[in-house]
C-alpha cells in the first residue's frame, strides 16, 4: 500500500516549470504549473508583454517550443524588434523554437473560430507554451461578454490536456471587480501594478491567484531593464516563509546555558573594555549622534578591525563615495587600512547607493546577495535614516515590519550589524526607541555627544545599552579624533577634571533653549543658568 500511495502522490504532484524571470519562481512558490492557464493583467506600460515573452524565450531555451499570438494591429515584426533590445532575446530561436503569429486574419470569424485555430496551430507545432498577448484587443470581437470567458476556458482546458502552458496578457486594473468573472477561468493570476508615487514611477507584482502552490503574499518590487523584468520579493514575506512557513515553533526546554558569545571588537581598547570585549556577535547596534561627531570614523574602525581579522565585511554608504572616504581617512592610519581592505585580497566590500528614489525592496535584495556572496560577518549601514526614508516614501506603515524582517535575515546569517543614526545635539542619555520602528535595531546602543566646557569642545562616548551582555554602566568616556589614530578613546584620568561632573549635573550637554512665560526662546542656558544667546534676532 505504501508504494502505491507514493505512486499516486507522484502522479498527483503538479510539475512547476521555471519562468526564467529572476525571483519570479520564488514569488510563485516554485515556478509556473505546467499546463496552467496563466493570466497576466495590468495597466499599460506595466511590463505585461515583456514578462510573457521573457517566459516564452526561457521555455524555448530549455527545449520547449513556444508560440506567441498577437492580437495587435501592428505587425509581429514590430514586436520582435522591440523584444530584440532585451538580453533574454535570442534571434537563433525565432522561427523554430519561438514562433510569432498574428490573429488578425482569424478574428473576423469570431472568438470560437479564433480559439480553435490557436489550438490547432499549437497542437501541430507541439508547443509547450502558448502566449496570447493583448486579450483585451479581441474580447470585444463577440458582443456576448460570456464569449470571452468561454474562449479562455476552452483554450486553457484544451491546451492543458496537451501539457501546454497558456499565458494570456490583458490590460486591466488587477483589482478591478469587472475583471473577476474572466479571472475565474485562470489557474494563475499575476497582477502587475504601475503607479506614480509623488513624481516617482513604481512597478510591482502580486500573485492574486495560484492553484497548487503557496506563493509569497503581498506586493513585490518589479524592475524593467535591458535584462527584461526582474522581481524583487518583499522581504517580510520571505522571512515569514523562512521561519517555518509562518508557524511559530515551540522552543524546547532549556537544560544548559549557552556558552558566552564571541565578541566583535571595535579595535579601541577603552570602548571594547566598556563593552566587555566588544558587541555580541549576531546582534544589531545603533550608533547614535549628531552630525560631525565622528560616527563614520567609529564605524570605519569597526569595519576595518573586522576586515583585518579576516572577517568579510560589507560597508553600505548612502552619502560618501569611496573616493571621499579615502580622502577623509588619508591623514590617519585608517587611510592605508582602508586601501588594504578594499584591495582584491582584502575583506571589505563597499556598497554605495545615492540617496535618491531608492526602492527598498531592490536595495535589500542586492544587499543580501552581496552578504551571501562574500559570506560577510560584519555589516555597517551609514546611515539607517536613509533606509528609513526609502521605506517611508513607499509605505509609511510598512517601516516596522521591514526593519524587523531585515534584522531577522541578518540573524539567520549570523551577521553582526552596526547602524548609524543621526540625533539632535541636545539629546540626553535617556534615549528611547520603544515607540519608533527602528527599535528592533537597538539591541545595543552607543551614543556620541559633544559638550562645550570652558570654551573647548569635548566629544563624549557612552554605552547606553547592551541587550545580551553586561557593560560598564558608568561608561562616560571622552574621545578625540587625531592623527595617526583616527579615533582614540581616552581613559578617565586623561580627561580634564570636571567634564563628567558637568554632564551629571545637567550642564551644557543637556542644555535646552530657555523660554519665557510666553513660550518664546531666549537662547540656551549654560551651567550657571545664564543665557548664551539673548535678545530678539540673535544669530
Amino acid at each position: 500500500m505504501g508504494g502505491k500511495q507514493r505512486q499516486r502522490d507522484e502522479h498527483s504532484r503538479i510539475r512547476l516549470d521555471p519562468t526564467g524571470v529572476p525571483n519570479l519562481d520564488a514569488v510563485l512558490g516554485g515556478g509556473l504549473p505546467r499546463g496552467a492557464l496563466t493570466i497576466v493583467v495590468g495597466p499599460p506600460g506595466s511590463g505585461k508583454t515583456t514578462l510573457a515573452n521573457q517566459m516564452a524565450f526561457a521555455a524555448a531555451a530549455m527545449g520547449r517550443k513556444a508560440i506567441v499570438f498577437t492580437a495587435l494591429s501592428e505587425p509581429t515584426t514590430k514586436l520582435i524588434a522591440h523584444l530584440s533590445t532585451f538580453s533574454f532575446y535570442d534571434g537563433d530561436l525565432v522561427g523554430d523554437q519561438v514562433q510569432f503569429l498574428s490573429l488578425q486574419n482569424f478574428l473576423v470569424d469570431g472568438l470560437q473560430a479564433t480559439g480553435e485555430e490557436m489550438m490547432s496551430l499549437a497542437f501541430r507545432a507541439g508547443a509547450g507554451l502558448v502566449v496570447l498577448d493583448g486579450f483585451r484587443g479581441i474580447r470585444g470581437v463577440d458582443g456576448d461578454m460570456q464569449a470571452a470567458r468561454r474562449f479562455l476556458f476552452d483554450v486553457g482546458t484544451t491546451l492543458s490536456t496537451l501539457g501546454t502552458t497558456t499565458i494570456i496578457t490583458s490590460e486591466a486594473d488587477p483589482r478591478d471587480p469587472s475583471f473577476f468573472p474572466e479571472a475565474t477561468t485562470g489557474d494563475v493570476i499575476v497582477g502587475l501594478h504601475y503607479t506614480l508615487r509623488g513624481v516617482q514611477q513604481w512597478r510591482g507584482v502580486e500573485i492574486i491567484k495560484m492553484r497548487g502552490a503557496a506563493p509569497l503574499s503581498g506586493l513585490h518590487g518589479l524592475g524593467l531593464s535591458a535584462a527584461g523584468t526582474v522581481v524583487y520579493p518583499r522581504l517580510e514575506a520571505r522571512v515569514t516563509r523562512t521561519l517555518n512557513h509562518g508557524v511559530i515553533p515551540i522552543a524546547p526546554p532549556v537544560t544548559t546555558l549557552p556558552a558566552p558569545a564571541q565578541r566583535a571588537r571595535f579595535g579601541l581598547d577603552e570602548l571594547d573594555a566598556a563593552l566587555s570585549g566588544g558587541v555580541t556577535r549576531g546582534t544589531s547596534t545603533m550608533l547614535v549622534g549628531p552630525l560631525g561627531n565622528g560616527k563614520t570614523f567609529l564605524s570605519l574602525h569597526f569595519a576595518l578591525t573586522g576586515a583585518e581579522a579576516g572577517e568579510p565585511t560589507v560597508y553600505v554608504g548612502f552619502r560618501e563615495s569611496v573616493e571621499q572616504l579615502l580622502q577623509k581617512t588619508q591623514p590617519f592610519d585608517l587611510g592605508p587600512a582602508l586601501q588594504r581592505a578594499l584591495a582584491p585580497a582584502g575583506n571589505l566590500t563597499l556598497l554605495r547607493w545615492p540617496p535618491v528614489e531608492m526602492n527598498p525592496d531592490i536595495l535589500l535584495e542586492q544587499l543580501f546577495e552581496v552578504l551571501d556572496r562574500t559570506h560577510a560577518q560584519r555589516l555597517v549601514v551609514d546611515s539607517v535614516d536613509e533606509l528609513f526614508r526609502a521605506v517611508s516614501d513607499y509605505a509609511p506603515l510598512r517601516v516596522h515590519n521591514y526593519m524587523a524582517a531585515m534584522v531577522e535575515e541578518l540573524r539567520i546569517r549570523g551577521v553582526t550589524a552596526l547602524f548609524i543614526k543621526e540625533s539632535n545635539q541636545y539629546s540626553n542619555t535617556d534615549l528611547a526607541f520603544t515607540n519608533e520602528p527602528i527599535s528592533v535595531l537597538a539591541e545595543n546602543v552607543i551614543q556620541l555627544r559633544q559638550i562645550d566646557e570652558r570654551g573647548r569642545l569635548h566629544r563624549i562616548i557612552t554605552v547606553l545599552k547592551t541587550r545580551f551582555s553586561a557593560h560598564d554602566n558608568a561608561t562616560l568616556r571622552e574621545f578625540v579624533i587625531m592623527a595617526p589614530y583616527g579615533i582614540r578613546v581616552l581613559k578617565p584620568t586623561e580627561s580634564e577634571p570636571g567634564i563628567f561632573t558637568s554632564i551629571s549635573e545637567g550642564g551644557p550637554l543637556d542644555a535646552q533653549p530657555a523660554k519665557d512665560g510666553n513660550g518664546r526662546s531666549h537662547g540656551t542656558k549654560n551651567a550657571s543658568g545664564s543665557s548664551d544667546i539673548t535678545g530678539e534676532g540673535a544669530p
